[in-house]
């Protein structure tokens, strides 16, 4: 009997053993090209990674004996009764520090300017209840909080944070993409827009557009773990019609034109959430509306902006979305005029900014 059960032992060991080396193959994300001959040890295992039949199909087998043996996390990505959850477990100080510097200094360079910081949470802050004691995850909440601390005196600071936590049992969060829903950031919306000079317009006098009922974000990207729903792609459309008159969109020294803000062909693509603006490809947006005699604003985005900007076109005459991840060496001075603005509305994400 002891024999038997030593067997048995010695061959789970080694299948897990297998299958954790496999993880690593499967779930690498490294480029690689020729290497030097005392490197073939790890170029192999590159090259198998690149020319793995069906790597998919056995990424999705080994999720699947993973999450059998009772393991919760692959990579960073934990599966929780909320979906798929990035954990966050620890800040770039110096990534952290560099952005505050940069936006501090271009409030004091616009010190006549009205400018707003809103800094969301990811599904890792809102949902930390919701992981194991055994992972470490960053409070997001403290970190927001001492990001604005940080800021200048005259930034104005928006509180995505609790309007975020106090809706998180809807559908604020993808269950497998790091972003927020269409409704997540309408709750954001509804919450900060006072403090912007508006009053939110109602939930009820929106249409909600089911635009795609099957999509697989990043992290399923990540684990191809298939036991958490489809997400769904939601439009709110206005039931009294689209404000936007016009979109010019720069890219590579290029403008593209649109009359509208939705991209409605990547829902075909792999990239669906591309429908809300193109995606983050751009170095700048401007968007005119029907409200001409509206304030004018300018917005520094980040991942999160793109299914913000839906709610903010009835209150603006032109909005000018503007990429710093895309300007390379040009500054933000040197894309858009910041002086024929009313307002500046710097919107990121956390996990963008550490």
């Amino acid at each position: 009997m002891r024999k038997a059960f030593n067997c048995i032992s010695a061959a789970l060991f080694f299948i897990f053993t297998g299958l954790f080396a496999l993880g690593a193959i499967l779930f690498s994300d490294e480029s690689f090209g020729t290497a030097p001959i005392d490197e073939l040890p790890a170029h192999t295992e590159k090259y198998i990674e690149r020319n793995f039949p069906l790597k998919n199909n056995w990424r999705s087998l080994y999720s699947s004996f993973i999450t059998a043996a009772g393991q919760n996390q692959i990579g960073d990505v934990y599966i929780s009764d909320s979906g798929l959850i990035e954990v966050i477990s620890k800040t770039d100080e110096n990534k952290l520090t560099a952005l505050i510097d940069r936006i501090n200094s271009f409030a004091a360079a616009h010190s006549d300017k009205s400018i707003y910081s809103l800094i969301v949470p990811t599904a890792s802050g809102i949902y930390a209840s919701e992981l194991p004691d055994i992972i470490t995850a960053v409070d997001q909440q403290k970190l927001i909080d001492d990001i604005y601390f940080r800021l200048d005196s005259s930034i104005h600071t928006l509180d995505a944070f609790n309007p975020l936590f106090s809706a998180r049992d809807d559908y604020v969060y993808f269950r497998t993409d790091d972003r927020w829903t269409e409704y997540g950031a309408y709750t954001v919306y509804n919450k900060v827009i006072r403090k912007l000079g508006f009053a939110p317009i109602r939930l009820s006098s929106y249409d909600m557009e089911y635009a795609d009922r099957d999509f697989y974000g990043t992290l399923y990207q990540k684990t191809f773990y298939n036991g958490v729903p489809a997400d769904n792609i939601n439009i709110f459309r206005n039931k009294n019609g689209s404000f936007v008159t016009g979109v010019s969109a720069w890219s590579g020294g290029q403008e593209f034109t649109s009359l509208s803000i939705y991209y409605t062909p990547a829902l075909s693509s792999d990239n669906k959430l591309d429908v809300f603006l193109g995606g983050n490809s751009y170095e700048k947006y401007t968007i005119t509306t029907s409200n001409t005699e509206a304030p004018r604003l300018l917005l520094i985005k980040g991942r999160y902006a793109n299914m913000f900007v839906p709610f903010l076109t009835p209150h603006y005459s032109e909005i000018t979305l503007v990429d710093p991840s895309q300007l390379g060496e040009k500054t933000i001075e040197e894309t858009v005029d910041v002086d024929s603005y009313d307002q500046v509305l710097i919107l990121y994400d956390v996990g963008q900014m550490i």
